[in-house]
């Protein structure tokens, strides 16, 4: 009987042992197994041909929203021009001037939101900082002030030159006056009065005249906020730069501009000033509010 059971448990372990072999087709390890090394070579190239082909569209992709971006950004641009040349076509027509200013704005508005999602869709290193200003400033005259204030953030964080971030320091500071934050704007008005300690190298009448137009844009501010006594401190101190300037056309220009803005602040009506528009960088479109 002991004899019996011994060829019975024999008998199953071979069995057992032929049906592992049928399972795994093989005793051998696979790695030498040819048709298996062929498999995985096989499956490995896959991966590899999919790879390169979602790296390859990724990048296309990429190509095709720089591109669009740049064609919004450059039709935005183009729109202040097309309000200044408007307002004179239907000077004697006001109604027609302002239903057609109405079209412009709300064409930037579109523009400019389209502009932003796709400058949001695309790698950091690839929007340089004035096209995220020029964003900013579309967001803006859209009436769009988080937005803009995001951007300007933005256009600061990737300036790589002084003109840019500038520009993106001062409109900051003005859209903080015009939210109704006038201490973040003045931080911001400071930080563009120290902008040479990070872009050294300027000469004196570029850094002298920058701080100029930045005390200019402050007074501005400060007169839209009803603090006269600020904004003609301001003036005083442009007025001070200006005078420590040698005689030459550029010194005279500025201190025409410094008087100009004197006049304009003691008048109440700083608002529409060309001194304040330019240094938002901003030329309101037709039938802006």
């Amino acid at each position: 009987m002991s004899d019996e059971l011994e060829q019975r448990v024999d008998l199953m372990k071979r069995e057992i042992d032929a049906i592992q072999i049928a399972i795994t087709g093989h005793t051998n390890p696979w790695y030498k197994s040819i048709s298996t090394i062929l498999s995985v070579v096989a499956l490995l190239f896959s991966f590899g041909t999919t790879y390169v082909s979602y790296h390859r569209t990724a990048v296309q992709d990429v190509q095709s929203t720089r591109q669009e971006l740049r064609g919004l950004l450059q039709r935005l641009a183009a729109l202040p021009k097309e309000a200044v040349d408007i307002n004179k076509k239907y000077a004697g027509d006001p109604a027609s001037m302002k239903v057609v200013g109405g079209l412009i704005n709300q064409e930037g508005t579109l523009l400019a939101r389209q502009a932003a999602e796709l400058a949001k869709k695309l790698p950091g290193n690839l929007v340089s900082g004035t096209e995220y200003y020029s964003i900013a400033i579309a967001l803006q005259n859209s009436y769009d002030l988080e937005g803009a204030d995001e951007f300007l953030k933005y256009s600061i964080q990737a300036a790589t030159d002084f003109n840019t971030e500038i520009a993106a320091v001062r409109s900051t500071a003005i859209l903080q006056f015009n939210r109704g934050r006038p201490e973040s704007g003045r931080v911001e008005y400071q930080k563009a009065l120290n902008i040479f300690s990070k872009y050294p190298g300027y000469d004196p009448f570029t850094m002298i005249s920058t701080n100029v137009w930045t005390e200019l844009a402050w007074a501005f501010s400060e007169a839209n906020v009803g603090l006269l006594a600020l904004a003609s401190q301001h003036v005083e101190s442009a007025k001070a730069l200006v005078n420590g300037l040698p005689r030459g056309p550029g010194t005279d220009r500025l201190r025409a501009d410094v008087s100009q803005a004197e006049v304009q602040i003691a008048s109440g009506l700083p608002i529409n000033s060309p001194v304040a528009r330019s240094n938002l960088g901003v030329v309101p479109l037709s039938g802006a509010k």
